[in-house]
């Protein structure tokens, strides 16, 4: 027997179906969510405040307000329990030099009911007696009743401002090592413009730092050092660490040129200095100084005019130059008849004044080229470089010898003396400067021995005009 099937049941509108269905979406979605944990259950917060390596704690505010929670990392941090911290121990443990500054804040803040992030500051003594740096971050809230609290986080900062306190220092004492230092410390970039001149500056070159800063290291340079310093300069900036030490002149904001002695240091790869370094002191004391010295030990003390040695070394340059461009240089050895009569008769300083006389005489007949040299007591030489023509030799030499012979006055008296000239003119490879002097002083004693006062010349008989005196000379 067939069993009938039940009846289909009404099938309900589409609109309607849809309605239903999101009615349905929206009953189990308040199922689950009520059904879920909250997101936060389970979380142990006073376990993860402690694990912080700070200090957590709320507060009541001012000096009678106690603290109503405070993590323990206060022990490892400042030697307290938390049971023991209160109120009263904080302030006992502050600093004394920040104790009063942060009761005054604590006013400030209560009268201003500001509820922002405070941060401040301080030291403490931990109880074995340490200072101990505190970061102090806290907002100031008030509880359900009303009353003002503190919520904040203490940060152990010791370590950064010992770090800060150390680096503090060193650029004090860098400071004042700078500032005190004679040497000028500055900081260029690779193009030369100055981003750092030490106070010195003022004191070797007249500028203060601040005219220096963004102009051109350059720009005081000497034109004759110019390119040598761009030289070294770009030589330098090629290799981090590169150092290289040199000596110019720069110019005083007076105008006068000072010597320089300066060392580079590419430090442009440095992040902390990300530039040149030059290190500069003035040397032009020590400068004048070898000046001088040079002068001295090339120059006659007395008459000022080169001595033996400044002699020789000239003349080997000027034969080696002139066997080169196939020149003939000229040496004329002068002696001054009578000196030693004006040295007896008149005193050793008459006899030195006439010595400076008759040397400004004698080169006052020279050429600018031409060099002149005291050799011995009342002996000279001079060199005559490019002495292609004989005639303009002896022309010199006879103008040497009239000059000689004006009369010298000393002591309202007038004195008179004569000059005796040998003469010799390179004229072979041969020549050696000791040969040529030894000829010259030949020469000259050959004009003493026909009268004096006259020059003579040594060498080839064709090559050798006849003897001339003064008044001969004259008549040319």
């Amino acid at each position: 027997m067939k069993m009938k099937r039940p009846p289909a049941p009404p099938t309900l509108p589409p609109r309607a179906t849809r309605a239903l269905s999101r009615y349905g979406a929206r009953i189990r979605l308040r199922r689950r969510h009520h059904s879920a944990p909250p997101p936060h259950a389970g979380i142990d917060y006073r376990a993860l405040v402690e694990q912080v390596p700070a200090i957590t704690y709320i507060a009541g505010v001012g000096e009678s307000g106690e603290w109503r929670f405070i993590s323990p990392q206060v022990y490892p941090i400042l030697g307290f329990t938390p049971e023991e911290f209160t109120t009263r121990l904080w302030i006992e443990q502050l600093h004394p030099e920040d104790r009063a500054r942060l009761l005054r804040e604590e006013q400030a803040l209560l009268g201003s009911s500001d509820e922002k992030r405070q941060v401040t500051e301080y030291r403490m003594f931990a109880r074995d007696g340490r200072v101990v740096w505190i970061s102090d971050e806290y907002v100031l809230f008030y509880s359900p009743e009303g009353e003002p609290l503190y919520r904040g986080v203490l940060l152990d900062i010791t370590e950064r401002k010992e770090i800060q306190q150390a680096a503090a220092l060193q650029e004090q004492r860098f400071r004042s090592l700078v500032q005190d230092m004679s040497d000028v410390i500055a900081v260029f970039d690779a193009g030369a413009t100055i981003n750092y001149i030490s106070p010195s500056v003022q004191r070797v070159l007249g500028f203060h730092p601040e005219e220096q800063i963004g102009t051109s290291s350059l720009a005081l340079v000497h034109p004759e050092d110019l390119a040598g310093i761009r030289r070294l300069l770009a030589t330098v900036a090629k290799r981090p660490g590169d150092t290289k030490r040199t000596e110019l002149r720069l110019q005083h904001k007076a105008g006068a040129w000072r010597w320089i002695e300066m060392t580079v240091t590419n430090l442009l790869h440095d992040p902390s200095v990300g530039g040149l370094v030059s290190n500069y002191r003035d040397i032009t004391d020590r400068k004048t100084l070898e000046d001088q010295l040079r002068h001295r030990a090339l120059h006659d003390p007395l008459t000022g005019l080169a001595n033996r040695a400044l002699l020789v070394d000239r003349l080997t340059h000027s034969l080696s130059r002139s066997r080169r461009l196939d020149q003939r240089l000229a040496v004329l050895f002068i002696d001054l008849d009578g000196f030693k009569d004006i040295n007896d008769t008149l005193g050793h300083a008459a006899g030195d004044a006439f010595l400076v006389r008759a040397a400004q005489r004698m080169t006052s007949c020279l050429r600018s080229t031409d060099t002149a040299a005291r050799v011995g007591g009342d002996e000279f030489v001079v060199l005559l470089e490019d002495a292609a023509v004989i005639g303009e030799t002896t022309a010199i030499a006879t103008r040497i010898i009239e000059a000689i012979r004006a009369p010298f006055v000393w002591d309202n008296k007038e004195t008179f003396t004569q000059a005796s000239i040998g003469i010799v003119f390179s004229g072979s490879d041969t020549d050696a400067v000791e040969e040529l002097l030894h000829n010259a002083d030949a020469a000259m004693y050959m004009a003493k021995a026909s009268g004096k006062g006259r020059y003579e010349v040594h060498g080839p008989e064709e090559a050798k005009p006849r003897s001339k005196n003064h008044a001969d000379a004259g008549s040319r």
